[in-house]
């Protein structure tokens, strides 16, 4: 075997043979045979491959060439990465064993949990060839607009062939119901039967369809009528675009600066049609295919592409992108380490990993979660993994975060393999003790920065025979296995309490912090509420602390991430230095962001860096929500990115701005160490961000698939919920209807408007579930977009999700400055005023008193003015969501009925349209207002907002640590109204009786 494949390789010009891609991919045309390696019971299992492409070019096959059997296949699109070396596990493994020049991995399937094939080529010759030939098939692959095309057709060969059940090259009519069933279209038999007969064009519907009859009838299937009505309005019922019929779309309503030149060429790149092309007409396929285009979707392209922001402030000016626990690719006692774990992060725009070192054998130091049962994996091995991996995605520093448990020697060691792997890349200038800011990103380009205690100047300059020194070790395993016992503690004292008290009494009532079970099952500390951080008690730790004998060698590669421990915000205000920074428990760091303490946080963070990083006490490597330490200026905000989640999504989505490069600049507000700025004050806002209002329409999606574990079960009802995230004042949630039976083109047409008062702190998560009844409401995939990365017009988001594959939403965007709405006097009686009393007014939007159930004392008119708006296609004519939205269009069966009269802090519905639509909209600025069984409308404070499960709301929701004082506001301004009112009467009556001049000054 290993002849053939050498005669086939000797066919290839040895001088181009290596460098040619073309050439190399023309192996694959004939076929390759490698030897493929895998676990086996009895040892090692060697089984040879022939690798070759698919006849029509889009599939990498490999067949055992012995039985000519097809062992397995993926479409060239979904291979990830090719490599070449001792770079996975399975390698790592046997790197003493196996020459690395011959070693190949190829890497497929999904980006975040991928199969890879280990392969033994005959020849380093031929493991070259093979890596740059799969390489080049696959960027032929992912080049230009095609990409989109291939990966459609892609998908849809694996339907066609998953539905042939007889493996005969074509679908039966039986089979294709099967499939549309499969897809979540719910069609009738008669409109598929049309649809199949027009689509067999060969023999009328007698043998069935076969690949290419099936795109025909799939194309046929899914043409949108909303596109198809974009494109009649725009071109003036021509039903094509000319160049500047496409220019005059892009710049008014996707508000892009185009020109004409431009959009001929958008013409040239997405027309399929050539007669058009040749005629320079867009038509409705390629209006379809541009609309659909990455370099269109609702999340700036440019801005997830290229580094945009300033990278020449001070680190401690950014956030930036961290991972907790790197190496595990599960829950934190029982799952594996792995090098891959490094690497997905790594190339996702991870700037921070950690790394848990300890003792190994024979001299050489491993990673693992020490005192569980996670397997181990080599400290060089994950450095040269880093070093491998560390710059493809983004150019700025790498942060690695050591906690060190080893011995002297071995630290000596762990220095020794960082100096000959990273070798220029490690950062080891000192700092200059004579500035106050930290260098940039910028200055720091291509370096690796090691976080971990550092001896102190003196230590390591003297006796240099003694290379050691003694310093403190906080180590976050220490405090794991110190939460746990407390919450066994907890439960055993809680139990015993409980038995204890009779009557109902709950021995938690006095307690001033309570234990939360995260959706995991994760048992979490809430916030202590009288934590303080600058107590004399505060940064204690409750277990015994432990002395770590330092290595100066390894102490020498510490710069500008000395780990110090946090002694509180004054004592840090005073005597600490721009290079230390401190590590953070999840609830210690919690503490310190909420109300009172977030000034002191935000000015530590803008001089200092902080980590945070996730409690002990989740096992199951849950997380916890990022954004009130983002708000409060944590810049290392680690999570664990093996877990997929609500919080990951938010994660990703801020991290995938500016570049993906895993530093995004902070707003000024932020880093101003004088500054007046407080996230949970919205009258600090007004002088730090410019207000925006964005006017959202949900239209359609398309191809949803059926919920992860249920392809074979009913059509869906989709609904979209969409949450505005980041502010406290900001945040909030908005819900459509859900559709009966439509996964495939599902149309809402639902419109919500909202406010932003800190945009560069909001993000926007869309998440698309399954209404179910009987159970929780399924999750089928979600995308998140910070909001100043949105883009205007008509736009796709692509949704993201396990097991989604070309799934989408389909919506309207418009944003505006938002101007704040003067005072109204609406009415006879508003005309008059009477010294320090004014007539009572709409609330603003977000200042709903809680309790109030009268319409929020809108007057008839105002009523009116929300129920009869006038509806059209300018989102920008709605009026500003209050509470709920009863707004949709005429033809769209979207929004919750209302029965004439509901309150509930929503607009009664108009009488003259029972089927008219709300959107149910919780809005979290105020603590639980009101429910309204009707409606559907719930509201609640952001603190209990679940961003896994939106539309579950807990019987008892915790009050927010203010409520009273907001109560008490409240009922203040409404006895103030009344007031107002009964004297604004009084002066009309005396008015009436005695005639005045309008004009007059006289009240």
């Amino acid at each position: 075997m290993a002849a053939t494949t050498s005669s086939l390789l000797d066919m290839l010009p040895a001088s181009e043979s290596v460098d040619d891609g073309e050439r190399c991919a023309a192996i694959f045309r004939l076929g390759t045979v490698l030897t493929l390696l895998r676990d086996g019971t009895l040892g090692l299992k060697k089984n040879d491959r022939k690798f070759v492409l698919s006849k029509d070019g889009r599939d990498l096959q490999w067949w055992s060439p012995q039985k000519q059997i097809m062992k397995g296949h993926t479409p060239l699109t979904n291979v990830l990465e090719v490599r070449l070396g001792h770079t996975t596990d399975f390698f790592n493994k046997l790197q003493d064993d196996l020459e690395a020049s011959m070693c190949v991995s190829v890497v497929y399937g999904r980006p975040h949990q991928p199969d890879i094939l280990s392969l033994l080529a005959f020849t380093d010759r031929q493991a070259e060839q093979f890596c740059t030939g799969l390489r080049t098939l696959m960027n032929t692959a992912e080049t230009g607009a095609a990409k989109s095309e291939e990966l459609q057709d892609s998908w849809l060969k694996q339907m066609f062939v998953a539905a042939d059940k007889n493996n005969g090259g074509t679908l039966s009519f039986d089979e294709t119901l099967g499939l549309l069933h499969r897809i979540n279209a719910n069609l009738s038999t008669k409109q598929a039967k049309k649809l199949f007969m027009e689509a067999d064009v060969n023999d009328g519907g007698e043998s069935g369809l076969d690949f290419e009859e099936f795109k025909q009838f799939y194309r046929k299937l899914s043409m949108r009528d909303e596109l198809y009505h974009l494109l009649q309005k725009e071109s003036g019922g021509n039903c094509v675009l000319k160049p500047d019929t496409l220019q005059k779309f892009l710049v008014t309503e996707q508000h892009m600066d185009v020109t004409e030149e431009f959009c001929a060429g958008l013409i040239e790149e997405y027309e399929p049609n050539e007669t058009c092309k040749e005629q320079k007409l867009l038509s409705y396929e390629g209006f379809e295919r541009l609309l659909t285009c990455p370099k269109f979707s609702a999340f700036n392209y440019d801005h997830r592409n290229k580094v945009y922001q300033d990278m020449t402030r001070p680190l401690s000016h950014y956030y930036i992108a961290s991972s907790h626990n790197t190496y595990l690719t599960g829950d934190q006692l029982r799952s594996n380490s792995s090098v891959e774990a490094y690497i997905r992060p790594l190339k996702l725009g991870c700037r921070c990993v950690e790394l848990d070192c300890w003792d190994g054998p024979e001299g050489n130091p491993i990673i693992y979660h020490g005192h569980t049962l996670t397997s181990k994996i080599r400290f060089a091995d994950v450095i040269r993994a880093i070093n491998l991996y560390g710059f493809q995605t983004s150019e700025y520093p790498v942060i690695l975060s050591i906690e060190n448990h080893c011995s002297l020697e071995q630290q000596a060691t762990m220095a020794s393999i960082m100096q000959e792997i990273f070798g220029d890349r490690l950062e080891v200038e000192k700092p200059d003790q004579d500035k106050e800011h930290l260098p940039s990103p910028e200055e720091l380009k291509g370096k690796v920065l090691v976080k971990n205690k550092k001896l102190s100047a003196a230590a390591e300059e003297e006796n240099e025979e003694n290379e050691e020194g003694w310093v403190s070790d906080e180590d976050e395993g220490e405090e794991m296995s110190g939460e746990i016992k407390a919450n066994k503690r907890q439960k055993s004292s809680a139990g015993l309490d409980n038995k204890n008290a009779g009557g109902g009494f709950d021995s938690r009532s006095s307690s001033t912090t309570r234990r939360t079970p995260s959706p995991e099952g994760d048992v979490i500390e809430d916030i202590d509420s009288t934590f303080d951080p600058d107590s004399a008690d505060a940064w204690k730790s409750k277990e015994k602390t432990h002395k770590l004998l330092l290595a100066k060698e390894l102490s020498r590669l510490v710069t500008y991430v000395q780990a110090v421990s946090f002694k509180g915000f004054e004592e840090s205000l005073a005597s600490g230095k721009y290079f230390h920074m401190s590590s953070f428990g999840e609830k210690k760091a919690m503490s310190c962001a909420q109300r009172r303490f977030v000034k002191k946080f935000l000015r530590y963070n803008s001089r200092q860096l902080s980590r945070i990083y996730p409690a002990g006490s989740r096992i199951s490597s849950s997380n916890y929500n990022p954004i009130p330490l983002w708000n409060a200026g944590c810049q290392i905000v680690a999570l664990n990115y093996q877990t997929d989640c609500p919080e990951m999504d938010l994660n990703l989505a801020k991290f995938y701005d500016n570049g993906c490069s895993g530093y995004i600049l902070k707003h000024d507000a932020l880093v101003n160490p004088a500054g007046t700025f407080d996230p949970y004050e919205s009258t600090s806002f007004g002088s730090h961000f410019r207000p925006k209002e964005v006017f959202l329409k949900i239209i359609s999606a398309q191809q949803l698939p059926k919920p992860k574990g249920d392809e074979k079960g009913e059509v869906i009802d989709p609904y979209v919920a969409v949450q505005v995230l980041g502010a406290e004042h900001d945040t909030r949630t908005f819900l459509t209807k859900y559709i009966d039976d439509n996964g495939f083109n599902p149309r809402w047409d639902a419109k919500f408007s909202f406010v932003v008062h800190a945009p560069d702190l909001c993000l926007v998560r869309f998440v698309v579930r399954d209404k179910d009844v009987l159970s929780a409401d399924d999750l089928i995939g979600q995308v998140t977009i910070p909001l100043n990365s949105m883009c205007q017009g008509y736009r796709h988001m692509e949704l993201l999700g396990e097991g989604v594959q070309h799934a989408s939403i389909f919506v309207h965007i418009k944003i505006v400055d938002y101007v704040p709405p003067a005072p109204k006097r609406k009415g006879f009686f508003g005309r008059f005023r009477r010294q320090g009393k004014v007539a009572p007014r709409r609330p603003d939007e977000g200042q709903v008193p809680q309790g109030v159930n009268d319409n929020l004392g809108r007057s008839d008119k105002d009523q009116e003015y929300l129920t009869n708006a006038d509806v059209d296609d300018s989102l920008v004519d709605m009026p500003t969501a209050v509470d709920i939205i009863v707004e949709s269009e005429d033809n769209a069966d979207v929004g919750v009925d209302i029965p004439d009269g509901a309150a509930a802090g929503g607009a009664a519905a108009d009488d003259d349209d029972d089927d008219d639509a709300c959107e149910e909209e919780m809005d979290v600025d105020d603590t639980a207002v009101d429910n309204d069984d009707d409606c559907g409308v719930t509201e609640v404070h952001s603190a209990n907002l679940n961003l896994e499960d939106v539309t579950t709301v807990p019987d008892a929701i915790d009050a927010h640590h203010e409520q009273d004082i907001v109560e008490r506001q409240v009922e203040q301004e409404l006895d103030e109204a009344r007031e107002q009112e009964i004297d604004a009467k009084e002066a009309a009556e005396k008015a009436l009786a005695e005639p005045a001049d309008e004009d007059s000054d006289d009240d």
